[in-house]
């Protein structure tokens, strides 16, 4: 049900023809089409829970019914949503007007010619003889009307009176062919039993002896004009008003103004007491309030609207984080998200997020296990540290601890692997470095290579820094250190973000080997004096490589074969060879 556009067709129809709300709810109205001196035709229109999808009930009374009997209203047979309530009600008009044989000008004689009975079809002031439909309203006065739904009809004597009826069927059914959409049910005085007729309902608001005053009405009316609401009891002044924030968050508050101009009385439920606390003292208009020169009821409901009006922020960065990540809400919050974090090995993290802050950053609560694996406390967050109210969003922040996640879970894995090849690793997330040991030889001489790899923060997007920590001191391994670092550039030129150090460590891994092995036991050279071939190369260049397989010492495959074939054993462990090394 769409309260506003009730609202809005409730004061069209009101400016044009005399209608009131029955007991004070704006979702049944009850008044005039037509008047003649002796008699009234009166309809009902109530709104259901479906409206504007489908059209309200027209309920005719009995002078409708026995003048139309079989009524078709054009209007209403081809209702849509766009549809105007007070012009079904002006061709209902028309079509008594006609079957009465009423012109134009006869009608506005015989409204001319009752002078003791006012007619009030709006707040304004209307002259004797003169129609609603010919008074010229300027756009600055009709801004400001708001006929006045909650008053007696004005002509009201109880004998001449029928009691609005509740319980009859609608003549608009939508099972029903549209032959019988018009069946209506009579009514008549008859039917109304003697008790009711001494002792009218409760709930009949035209009956009620209470007078609403001006100032009251005048509240009213400015409500009327923004806010959907419902009278609650008996008393005018106390009601329930429908304050939509969101397409789905609408607040009701009741408010009684009874005693204006003195301070309302106000109730709000518990959530937007979570919001906005105590309304008498987060609401300036009634902590400071004057009954001397009070407020409008009206600018109480502004404030409270302010008030809660952050809740469609709230709402649009709810959806930001919720357009990228998988988030369940939390029980009675409307500012709580949980958010479902996975990273490598589909493992799942989960950290909370409070929007109730907001402009400024949102609370944080993340699990043991997230804090230990993003290594950096919230507050140290760039996109916490660089909040700006306004304009930095809550999701920048959840972005960072995701992509703190992944990069660090990458980092683990990456670890893990490494030592399942490599010795003595270690890594050290304050600093980011990894650092690292490998094996091997520059000539005869044993030796150990220590690797040192600055992980940047924005790794893997951006490739590590490699560093040889004991950089070779020999001018003779010049030559050896130059092709250790070429090989680093040539890896680094083709970095990306799905390139892994364990790639890097195997290309370092076979460099080693190349330029560790480069000087044969019986030459001492690295290039073989017969083919000129190294001892170790890469690439599609075979090696001219031997190694002894008793003390594993190398050779060029042409400096073994001339020692095997002059002495018979491997020249430094003076052990024979087996046969198929034989030359």
């Amino acid at each position: 049900m769409d309260k506003k556009r009730i609202l809005r067709e409730a004061q069209k129809i009101a400016k044009k023809f005399s209608f009131w709300m029955v007991s004070g709810n704006i979702t049944h109205l009850y008044g005039y089409v037509y008047e003649t001196p002796v008699k009234k035709y009166e309809l009902e229109i109530k709104f259901g829970e479906n409206f504007p999808d489908k059209p309200p009930k027209f309920l005719l009374h009995d002078e409708i019914k026995e003048l139309l009997v079989n009524i078709q209203l054009d209007k209403l047979m081809n209702w849509s949503p766009e549809s105007s309530i007070v012009d079904i009600v002006q061709e209902l008009k028309e079509k008594i007007q006609d079957a009465l044989q009423v012109s134009k000008k006869k009608e506005e004689q015989e409204i001319a010619s009752i002078t003791d009975v006012p007619k009030k079809e709006s707040n304004l002031e209307i002259k004797k003889g003169q129609k609603s439909e010919d008074i010229e309203i300027s756009p600055e006065t009709e801004e400001y009307i708001t006929p006045d739904l909650t008053a007696y009809p004005p002509d009201f004597e109880f004998d001449e009176y029928l009691i609005p009826e509740s319980s009859v069927e609608d003549i608009f059914h939508d099972e029903q062919s549209k032959e019988t959409l018009f069946e209506i049910e009579t009514f008549s005085p008859s039917e109304i039993s003697k008790d009711e007729l001494e002792k009218p309902p409760q709930e009949q608001k035209f009956e009620e002896s209470e007078e609403t005053s001006v100032a009251i009405n005048t509240e009213l009316g400015l409500i009327q004009q923004e806010y959907a609401y419902d009278q609650i009891g008996k008393k005018t002044a106390d009601i329930n008003v429908y304050i939509t924030i969101t397409l789905t968050k609408t607040f009701i508050v009741r408010i009684d103004f009874t005693d204006y101009p003195k301070k309302p009385t106000i109730s709000i439920p518990d959530e937007m007491k979570k919001i906005m606390g105590d309304p008498y003292q987060s609401i300036e208009t009634l902590k400071n309030w004057n009954i001397k020169v009070p407020s409008h009821i009206v600018d109480v409901l502004h404030e409270i609207e302010k008030k809660l009006y952050f809740l469609k922020e709230i709402e649009n960065q709810s959806k930001k984080i919720l357009g990228e990540y998988q988030c369940d809400k939390i029980a009675d919050s409307i500012t709580q998200l949980k958010v479902h974090l996975l990273t490598y090995g589909f493992k799942e993290h989960t950290m909370d997020i409070d929007l109730e802050t907001y402009p400024n950053p949102p609370k944080i609560d993340l699990t043991s296990d997230l804090k230990n694996i993003i290594e950096i406390p919230i507050i140290e967050l760039n996109s916490y540290k660089n909040w700006k109210e306004n304009e930095s969003e809550p999701v920048e922040i959840v972005r960072e601890v995701s992509w703190l996640l992944d990069k660090n879970s990458r980092i683990s894995f990456e670890i893990d692997l490494l030592k399942e090849h490599y010795q003595n690793i270690n890594y050290d997330p304050l600093t980011a470095i990894l650092s690292m040991e490998m094996k091997g030889k520059m000539k005869t001489q044993d030796l150990t290579f220590q690797f040192q790899i600055k992980l940047p923060r924005e790794y893997p997007s951006k490739m590590p820094e490699v560093k040889v920590v004991n950089e070779f001191e020999l001018d003779s391994h010049a030559k050896i250190r130059d092709d250790l670092h070429s090989s680093f550039d040539d890896f680094f030129d083709e970095w990306t973000p799905f390139s892994y150090l364990i790639d890097l460590f195997n290309l370092i891994s076979k460099k080693i080997f190349e330029v560790s092995v480069v000087s044969c036991v019986i030459c001492h050279k690295i290039d073989c004096p017969t083919c000129g071939v190294k001892i170790a190369t890469s690439g599609d260049i075979k090696p001219c490589y031997t190694a002894c397989p008793y003390c594993e010492r190398t050779y060029h495959n042409h400096c073994w074969e001339q020692t095997i074939k002059s002495f018979g054993k491997c020249g430094f462990c003076l052990k024979t060879p087996p046969p198929h090394m034989m030359p």
